[in-house]
């Protein structure tokens, strides 16, 4: 970007200046503070610039040559009140003359601008008040327009600042309308005549559309309470388009050529990105400008390129490096660097008899007409030294600035010299503590009355030259697991000097099922450039940590069977780290050959059963949750065991060690623990909901109390009391039941989680999925639990398997364009069921996430049809 401004700094495009002054030194304008026509109806036709500070001085200029001069200056007058936005245009009832509207916080005030002359020449302007309208909320912006189709006469719309829309019909108002009730920021309003609409954009980054003849006609709901509307309609959006960022600017224009005579478009000027919308709401085209800084923009009218043919218009952006961009159907026909001013505001008009005149004012009160054409440099290079010279040193240079040039655009920006590493050292062997730092009733695991725990030791280095301070890191565990410190903070880490050490003591609640023994730490810092870098490792935590051997256990409600390829190795070999742990005895360590039973911290049952003669291992539980750290133990351990460096190491030509699943999807239990979620969520917002409405009880009976309290005379209280009570004991009973469901909740969680985990490695093993894409399955079918009151689990996922069932799970081009629904609470899980359904039956068929075919249908027949409502609508 450097590169480019330095060009646009050299260009001999720019903008040549043709009439400036400086308006204030002491004043603030912004958008909404120019306006260029012709105010006074001169019969000439000769446009006027009228410009309006926040500090309340209004001015009017009227340019008739190049140059300033004292002269122009024809108006200036103090309006005691901030001035917000300036227009012109017929707001006098039974005239057709142009007016000046001037919007200020709390009053629209217009004016009769005339010019006072004797004889033959004007001796001085004039402004005389036609109307005002005090305004009950502060204004933010207005626009003008024939609402409701009348002609030459142009009625008010003014945004306040809390999003109500106040129309005023020339000299009378006429009615008030909330847009809506979440209201936070207003934004640019504009009105669209051939639809009679009014469009703004939300805080929630949308572009909405309403009717007037819809605000006119819904019910009074400004100053209403939430359920106190009135019994007329309630105001509806016609339309409304998400364009993912804030708004600068709306304009109703003919941007795109190949529209018809009687087609519309709006443009819209977003904060990186400019959109061109139809008058439907449908976005018709977009370019992203991220790298320009738009500070200004407008649309002007082009002048017509034949006499049949029909009216265009360009568009102009200011950018905050002091250019002027031109835009023809979003390709960039002209850049000229602007002379000394950032705009704030764009006008082109015609001025001293010359069309396309740019009119630019800054913040700081700049105000410049120009236009656009080319400068030849002023000055030339010369020579000045007549030595002799020396073409080899010249030749060096000129190869090392080319060197420079491809490093810059081929390796980007060179990466910091300092390089933070982070690692972790996990011991195999817990060290049992005593309880001196915790009660004896602390739900934390024990074995034979000693505290299971380990401690992991952080290892902080920094390579290069140059230290680093403000190193923070972040630990992130599965919930079963309780650390020392989930932060840490080192103020300063030397480069190359000895290792910053830090100690964490893990320890393991026994309340909560493991969901897994992967630990997450990251780094974030500010390298010496003041760049922002982060750095992360992960590690895993001991088996031996979470579960016990215990005696065989034959028990079982669930279970899956794994197949190898290669001879098993026994299982005191595998489960080593566990059995060789000093808290188990040596009788349960020698009987385990082929079955190992362990019990969870949190007192759940497990077992793995292995027989050699077919290379099959059965891992069976009490419990479906309970199978998935198990079974990934016993996978990694086998891959270790089979992998390079391991002790049964599948020598060079022979067939890779590999495992397979052969049963069908245990989905059924798995849904089952879907729907205990799900059930959970939903009566925990029941629970939710009913508090909410006992604690607003509460407080209408306290209001009541309190009033006959207070009164001289008190009426009886009516058993107010006792409904006091009963509601407070209520909300008591709900909060208690609340925190009884989260605790619930954040259990059955993790039962899900881990759950979902075992599904995803059986369909990996099932299917032959490669990294890859497990990798991506994951990513959408996502074991990671985070459940709020907008967003569950289910919803997210339904969402994500949907995308990809929509695209890289495609199997025709009807499925690819197909929109998806948005994302809301589900009524249950019968769609996310059938969703995980889906996936699996497309897995199955040969379908690839990444680097694959689509499947072919089921039947080998034709595609199957989901109900429209699975799309968000008909199809």
């Amino acid at each position: 970007r450097d590169l480019t401004l330095g060009v646009w700094q050299m260009s001999l495009f720019q903008a040549r200046e043709w009439w400036s002054t400086q308006v204030s030194e002491d004043e603030e304008f912004d958008v909404g503070c120019l306006c260029v026509a012709n105010v006074d109806n001169e019969p000439t036709g000769a446009n006027k610039i009228i410009t309006g500070s926040y500090q309340g001085m209004l001015r009017m200029y009227y340019p008739k040559q190049k140059e300033y001069k004292i002269e122009d200056l024809i108006l200036e007058s103090n309006m005691e009140a901030p001035i917000l936005q300036i227009e012109a245009g017929r707001f006098v009832q039974g005239s057709r003359e142009i007016c000046m509207a001037l919007l200020h916080p709390m009053k629209l005030s217009v004016y009769m601008v005339s010019a006072v002359s004797s004889g033959s020449s004007v001796n001085y302007y004039s402004m005389a008040p036609a109307y005002e309208h005090k305004l009950t909320r502060p204004a933010f912006n207005m626009c003008y327009g024939g609402f409701g189709g009348v002609r030459d006469r142009d009625y008010f719309c003014i945004q306040s600042l809390d999003g109500v829309l106040s129309f005023f019909e020339q000299e009378s108002f006429a009615f008030s309308r909330m847009i809506t009730s979440s209201f936070l920021v207003p934004g640019p309003i504009c009105y669209v005549p051939k639809i009679d609409s009014f469009v703004i954009c939300t805080n929630a980054m949308c572009i909405e559309a309403y009717r007037y003849q819809v605000l006119a006609a819904a019910a009074d709901n400004v100053d209403q309470a939430p359920g106190e509307g009135g019994s007329g309609k309630k105001v509806q959006v016609d339309w409304s388009t998400n364009i993912g960022e804030h708004a600068r600017s709306i304009e109703v224009v003919r941007f795109t050529r190949s529209l018809s005579a009687s087609q519309q478009e709006i443009l819209v000027v977003g904060e990186q990105t400019i959109f061109t919308l139809k008058d439907s709401g449908g976005i018709r085209l977009q370019k992203r400008l991220a790298e320009y800084g738009i500070t200004a923009s407008v649309a002007y009218k082009m002048p017509p390129e034949s006499a049949d043919a029909l009216p265009s218009h360009n568009l102009m952006l200011g950018t905050n490096t002091g250019h002027l961009l031109i835009l023809k159907e979003m390709q960039l026909v002209w850049c000229a660097r602007l002379q000394g001013i950032v705009p704030a505001q764009i006008c082109v008009d015609t001025l001293g008899g010359v069309r396309g005149m740019m009119v630019l004012m800054d913040s700081k009160g700049k105000l410049q007409v120009a236009y656009l054409g080319t400068d030849p440099p002023t000055a030339s290079l010369v020579n000045t030294e007549m030595k002799e010279l020396n073409y080899d040193e010249m030749e060096e240079e000129h190869q090392e600035l080319l060197r420079v040039i491809r490093q810059t655009h081929g390796d980007g920006a060179a990466e910091p010299e300092e390089s933070l590493a982070i690692e972790a050292q996990v011991p195999q062997v817990l060290d049992l503590g005593n309880e001196d730092d915790c009660d004896a009733d602390d739900p934390v695991g024990r074995s034979d009355g000693m505290v299971m725990q380990l401690t992991v030791h952080i290892i902080v280095t920094l390579g290069g030259s140059k230290p680093v301070e403000n190193v923070s890191i972040t630990l992130k565990a599965p919930q079963c697991f309780h650390l020392s410190q989930n932060s840490i903070f080192i103020e300063k880490v030397e480069a190359g000097g000895p290792p910053v050490v830090v100690s964490v003591l893990v320890r393991v609640w026994n309340k909560i099922l493991c969901s897994g023994l992967e630990v997450l730490a990251c780094a974030s810092y500010f390298s010496v450039n003041n760049e922002p870098r982060t750095v992360a490792t992960t590690f895993g935590l001991p088996f031996a940590l979470v579960a016990k051997p215990i005696p065989p256990v034959k028990n079982a409600n669930h279970k899956i069977q794994l197949d190898c390829n290669k001879q098993p190795p026994p299982l005191q070999t595998l489960f080593a780290g566990l059995l060789n742990q000093p808290h188990v005895s040596a009788s349960l360590s020698q009987g385990t050959s082929n079955l190992l039973s362990i019990q969870y911290v949190s007192g759940t049952e497990a077992t793995v059963l292995v027989l050699k003669s077919s290379g099959r291992f059965c891992v069976q539980a009490t419990e479906f949750a309970a199978l998935w750290v198990l079974t990934q133990e016993l996978c990694n351990k086998l891959h270790e065991y089979f992998g390079p460096g391991g002790e049964g190491a599948v020598p060079d030509g022979e067939e890779p060690f590999f495992i397979t699943f052969q049963d069908s999807l245990p989905l059924h239990d798995y849904f089952a623990l879907i729907d205990d979620h799900f059930e959970l969520r939903r009566h925990l917002d029941e629970l939710r909901k009913d508090l909410a409405d006992r604690t607003q009880q509460y407080r209408v009976i306290q209001k009541r109390l309190l009033v006959r309290f207070k009164d001289r005379n008190p009426s009886p209280l009516n058993h107010l009391d006792t409904l006091l009570n009963l509601t407070f004991e209520q909300t008591i009973l709900l909060t208690d039941g609340i925190d009884d469901v989260e605790q619930a909740l954040r259990t059955v969680s993790c039962h899900l989680s881990a759950a979902t985990e075992l599904v995803l490695l059986l369909v990996k093993l099932r299917f032959g999925l490669d990294e890859e894409n497990f990798t991506i399955l994951r990513r959408h079918f996502s074991p990671e639990i985070c459940d709020t009151t907008d967003q569950g689990w289910e919803e997210k996922v339904d969402t994500s398997l949907l995308h990809l069932l929509r695209t890289s799970l495609a199997r025709s081009v009807k499925d690819r364009n197909t929109l998806p629904p948005p994302m809301k609470v589900p009524q249950d899980t019968l769609k996310l069921r059938k969703r995980i359904t889906n996936v699996v039956d497309r897995l199955a068929t040969g379908a690839r996430v990444s680097g694959g075919p689509p499947g072919p249908p089921l039947d080998g027949g034709e595609e199957e049809e989901l109900p429209p409502e699975e799309f968000g609508g008909e199809q």
